[in-house]
């Protein structure tokens, strides 16, 4: 059975606004899976300009959100240590997210090896996928 989500994000994420994309941790079972939800708001600073009377949420910032999301994995074990993002050897952009846009993000652990681990992670909306990326992150 999935552990209870953690619910002070700002406790375990070192992000903050404007730059902490995530809201809420809705499932985890740490070192295995994690699912966060984004509400993507009209007034969110990186949509300011982006694409006018078209706003979109920067392809680069959905996979942002998976790496964020990815820090849930092992956050109460990782002891004060950060993880970073260290690498993206694929992502694939399929839709974009909008204003009024509720994001589930989920990032799997697919592997460590040479300090790295390797997550898969997948965002979508209201059943439609909008982003996949691998990612590699690194403990600091």
């Amino acid at each position: 059975m999935p552990e209870p989500p953690a619910s002070d994000i700002p406790a375990q994420l070192p992000h903050r606004y404007p730059f902490l994309l995530v809201d809420r941790v809705l499932e985890r079972e740490p070192g295995v899976r994690v699912v966060v939800e984004k509400l993507v708001t009209i007034g969110e600073p990186y949509l300011q300009g982006h694409v006018e009377g078209r706003p979109r949420v920067p392809g680069v910032l959905l996979v942002e959100m998976l790496a964020q999301a990815g820090g849930f994995l092992e956050a109460d074990s990782l002891h004060g240590a950060t993880i970073f993002l260290a690498g993206v050897p694929e992502a694939r952009f399929q839709a974009p997210a909008r204003p009024g846009d509720r994001l589930r993000l989920e990032v799997r652990v697919e592997g460590a090896y040479a300090g790295l681990l390797k997550l898969q992670g997948a965002v979508s909306c209201e059943g439609r996928e909008l982003c996949t990326a691998s990612l590699l992150v690194r403990r600091l």
